[in-house]
């Protein structure tokens, strides 16, 4: 990060010496005398809304207030009845410096990637609401990094900048786990003061087994929501199961009655209620041992499953180990593992493999090869600009050439298939030059059985 805040400073520090303390912005657009001041007010209300959504208030702070400042200038001009051209040219002058703080927080979140990138995910999870006081403290320290580069002062973003993209990343996984998890710890704190850990061992090593897997997927891809989601209602359920079973282990059972009887309950609850003759009997004998012998095979399934997912779980852990955040998303879905490579952009129009790319591709080398993979699917994706029918065939070339130089590594060609997707799965906005670039990528789908 240091070099590109160096960067940063060296493109920033240029407008600061000229622009100095200005009480106007540097480049103002005037509005036509005929425009409706109360449209344009509303209109740069909404222009201010969507900046702060896309973080513009803590990546080029000054600059955001003065736009807040010349709106509210432009309102107070309005309501108090002065010229129209009076109010349209603090509306201009909010605008201008609305410009100048997109300008420097494009330049800011290139240079700062991985602090935006996890200030994001922790505020996707909640983190404003979930954890206040540290999502306040920690956009504070952001603020002032962010306010002193625009400054010049690089220090506070090389000394703190490492420390706050872990700190949001902290606070995303700890918001994830407290809104997929909260219930859940709530069932197992109130089991343990009822004793549950010595009462009901086995229902409380099956409710925290289930927890602790949730809490370990949290951690290792606090993204993966549809996993999380699943998971989380295991455990959640579980540990209500728990709380259940205590409460009649106090009322004078032992857990394994308590257990067994649940189980009769099950295959009971299935048969009919009243058979008049012997031969009704047997056949319901007959019934709960072919009952009881469907749940055996169906637990065992069962914990089959949970083994390969808790496998797949760890061989993404083991890749995702191998990219650093900004390169590569590693998750699982549908039983495969699903690998983005966000730091392997192709310039629009073309589907050639630059030097640049040569660290990140020895990186899904070594990555592959840890797993090995029965099958990779490699899904070439394109930006929306153009023919979508040329971007379909660019796309095809990109998985294509993905595809060659993967094989130039030993990975058996009968083992990858090249896919064209074209536009129709995008990540990003196609309406910005950076979100246009991320759709420009490549995801790799591993198959390992």
């Amino acid at each position: 990060m240091t070099s590109r805040m160096n960067q940063y400073l060296a493109a920033m520090t240029l407008t600061i010496a000229i622009v100095g303390c200005a009480s106007k912005p540097p480049h103002v657009q005037n509005l036509p005398a005929s425009a409706n001041a109360s449209a344009e007010i509303d209109r740069t209300e909404e222009m201010l809304r969507d900046a702060r959504e896309r973080q513009i208030d803590v990546l080029s702070p000054e600059n955001y207030t003065d736009a807040k400042k010349a709106l509210e200038k432009a309102k107070s001009k309005r309501d108090s009845g002065k010229p129209n051209e009076d109010v349209l040219e603090q509306i201009a002058y909010s605008r201008g410096w609305l410009d100048e703080a997109n300008a420097k927080a494009e330049i800011m979140q290139t240079s700062m990637k991985d602090i935006t990138d996890a200030r994001a995910g922790a505020l996707r999870a909640g983190a404003p609401t979930l954890f206040p006081k540290e999502w306040k403290k920690a956009g504070n320290e952001l603020e002032n990094i962010t306010a002193a580069a625009e400054k010049g002062n690089l220090a506070p973003a090389e000394k703190k900048g490492h420390d706050i993209t872990n700190r949001y990343r902290e606070l995303e996984v700890m918001s994830v786990t407290k809104a997929n998890l909260g219930r859940a710890d709530d069932n197992i704190k109130l089991s343990q003061k009822d004793g549950a850990e010595k009462k009901a061992p086995k229902s409380y090593n099956m409710a925290m087994m289930k927890y602790q897997n949730a809490e370990k997927l949290i951690k290792s891809d606090p993204r993966n929501l549809p996993a999380i989601r699943r998971a989380s209602e295991d455990a959640t359920r579980e540990s209500a199961h728990l709380l259940e079973v205590t409460g009649k282990v106090n009322a004078g059972n032992t857990e394994d009655l308590v257990l067994m009887t649940e189980r009769q309950q099950r295959t009971i609850s299935t048969l009919r209620s009243e058979y008049s003759s012997t031969e009704q009997e047997l056949q319901q004998s007959q019934q709960q041992l072919d009952e009881a012998e469907r749940e055996r095979i169906a637990m065992a399934k069962r914990q089959s499953e949970l083994e390969k997912n808790q496998a797949l779980i760890n061989k993404a852990a083991q890749i995702r180990s191998q990219f650093k955040p900004n390169e590569a998303e590693v998750y699982t879905e549908g039983g495969k593992l699903m690998v983005r490579l966000k730091a392997l952009q192709f310039p629009s129009n073309q589907a050639q493999l630059g030097p640049k790319n040569e660290a990140l591709l020895k990186k899904v080398e070594t990555a592959l090869s840890s797993v090995g993979p029965s099958k990779v699917t490699i899904e070439g994706h394109t930006d929306a600009t153009g023919n979508p029918e040329r971007n379909q065939i660019l796309s095809e070339k990109r998985a294509q050439a993905v595809e060659k130089y993967l094989a130039t590594t030993g990975l058996s060609e009968e083992k990858m298939e090249a896919v064209g997707v074209g536009p129709d799965k995008p990540i990003s906005d196609n309406k910005t030059s950076r979100g246009r670039a991320e759709n420009r990528r490549i995801d790799l789908i591993i198959e390992t059985e």
